[in-house]
């Protein structure tokens, strides 16, 4: 069985797992599932940093299904998906509410109608993970930089690999559990800030995630933020 070695790791994979088995795999980054089905992710690249992920220096040629191990021992802490944030200031208010503009497209319709039955955006739209699930994750964030407790959302954790693709599932259950994406979180931190190009630079960054992930993220997000009640 092949062993690797990263050199850095999120806050929260701190304990080695006998075996782990991937799940999927692209340029950067490979997925891997647990005996258990959770998720744990190798990267080559920083600011793709999500809960329960570890840098490498490089990903050797695997296949899915091919079962592996992660060597943990010494690895540099790195990226915290769970540290706390500032809420935004109310002066972004206008530019937030311009990602809601993304919901407009055509490709997002279905989750325009059901903007506000969020069970009901679990698995919907399309993407590999659904463009419903990215806007949830966006949803919960805000509830969570604003006070809001994520159980009003009414989303009952253990039927969500039922409704969605495995990588979803797990995404919305650490956003539940208050875990973030680095992208995510860079972001939450420009907005508690006063540098507008920062602003631009980071929702930038989202944006470019996958064809439509990112924008129904930001949509989620602004959803959010609004629906507070703060802005």
């Amino acid at each position: 069985m092949i062993h690797l070695y990263p050199f850095e790791r999120s806050f929260d994979w701190n304990e080695e797992i006998s075996s782990l088995t991937v799940r999927s795999i692209y340029d950067t980054v490979v997925n891997l599932k647990s005996d258990s089905g959770t998720r744990f992710s190798l990267l080559l690249k920083m600011e793709d940093y999500l809960p329960r992920s570890a840098l490498i220096e490089a990903l050797p040629a695997l296949e899915k299904g091919q079962e592996i191990v992660v060597d943990l021992k010494c690895v540099a802490e790195g990226f915290d998906p769970s540290c706390l944030l500032e809420s935004p200031k109310v002066k972004w208010k206008d530019l937030l509410l311009e990602w809601l503009e993304f919901l407009k497209r055509e490709e997002l319709a279905d989750l325009l109608d059901n903007i506000d039955k969020p069970e009901k955006m679990i698995g919907l739209g399309p993407g590999s993970t659904p463009a419903g699930d990215d806007f949830l994750v966006g949803l919960i964030m805000a509830f969570g930089l604003t006070g809001i407790d994520s159980n009003e959302l009414g989303i009952d954790r253990n039927t969500l690999g039922r409704k969605t693709e495995w990588f979803s599932s797990e995404m919305i259950r650490d956003a539940l559990d208050g875990k973030f994406w680095k992208r995510g979180i860079d972001l939450a931190r420009a907005l508690a800030g006063d540098d507008v190009a920062r602003i631009l630079e980071k929702a930038g960054k989202i944006v470019e995630w996958g064809h439509l992930s990112g924008k129904a993220w930001l949509a989620g997000l602004a959803y959010g933020l609004e629906q507070s009640g703060v802005y």
